[in-house]
């Protein structure tokens, strides 16, 4: 299915009734990565998978994509189908996507549950790496993206997982070069979230993979577990709806139960 901002096609797909579940994906991904959750968690919610600027099957609107304007897409699906009320579960970018939109449209966001995701801005040190990937993505694309892609797996995911990584990368080489760039840029620029997470009224979640070398859970813990409704360190990397997908349903479950319980607080 597609709405329209900007001018260009934001592709979404959109499964099953009940309470609104957004799932937003993350860099070099696209709403594919959520095929093996969507029969599961589609039984109790209504499912929309948006692909996010760039990615997938939605078109770029420029060379640098901020994470406001990502937001700005995805309320561009709500308001297109006339939807008031969210929970957001964002993998990686798709996290910084879900907290710049609980920041912009607060009162239409009841929780947020970042998966492999963090609230801190990046780091001066992640900043000029991305500033090299992006040069790095005007000479030699496909080997970057490859590099990137596989960096994010342990030998043994590797091997336990070989067809679903193979088709992860297949769907990462399908991102233009003008997406990575454009997204790259945005995480890049994106303020931090830890304030939000600390005031923010709305349920918050996070799930965290002990083994992820881009997220240290450790540090996440001592940061924000004080501040969050739900908070877990699960086995694993970054991709956990790769390696651990059961895993993620089970707490998912928990959380959106979670939800439906508090349904009644003031968000």
């Amino acid at each position: 299915m597609l709405t329209t901002h900007k001018g260009i096609p934001v592709y979404y797909t959109d499964n099953g009734e009940g309470n609104v579940l957004i799932l937003l994906h993350g860099f070099l991904e696209n709403s594919t990565m959520w095929e093996s959750f969507i029969p599961d968690l589609s039984k109790t919610h209504r499912v929309i998978c948006i692909d996010s600027l760039g990615h997938g099957k939605t078109a770029c609107t420029g060379y640098i994509h901020t994470m406001e304007e990502m937001a700005a897409a995805v309320h561009a699906v709500l308001v297109d189908l006339q939807i008031d009320s969210v929970t957001i579960v964002g993998h990686s970018m798709g996290g910084y996507i879900g907290c710049a939109f609980a920041k912009a449209y607060c009162q239409k966001i009841n929780a947020l549950c970042l998966l492999n995701s963090t609230p801190f801005s990046d780091s001066p040190e992640r900043k000029l790496i991305r500033v090299r990937a992006n040069k790095m993505a005007k000479e030699n694309y496909s080997q970057l993206v490859r590099m990137s892609f596989m960096n994010l797996f342990n030998a043994t995911t590797r091997k336990d997982f070989e067809n679903e990584i193979k088709e992860g990368l297949e769907e990462a080489l399908k991102t233009p070069v003008q997406g990575y760039i454009a997204g790259n840029s945005g995480m890049s620029l994106r303020e931090e979230s830890t304030t939000l997470w600390e005031e923010g009224s709305f349920y918050k979640a996070l799930l965290l993979g002990e083994d992820d070398w881009m997220i240290d859970s450790d540090a996440h813990k001592a940061a924000f577990e004080e501040h969050s409704d739900y908070f877990k360190i699960i086995p694993g990397g970054h991709m956990s709806h790769i390696g651990q997908v059961e895993i993620v349903l089970e707490h998912l479950h928990e959380i959106l139960s979670n939800v439906q319980k508090n349904k009644s607080k003031p968000f």
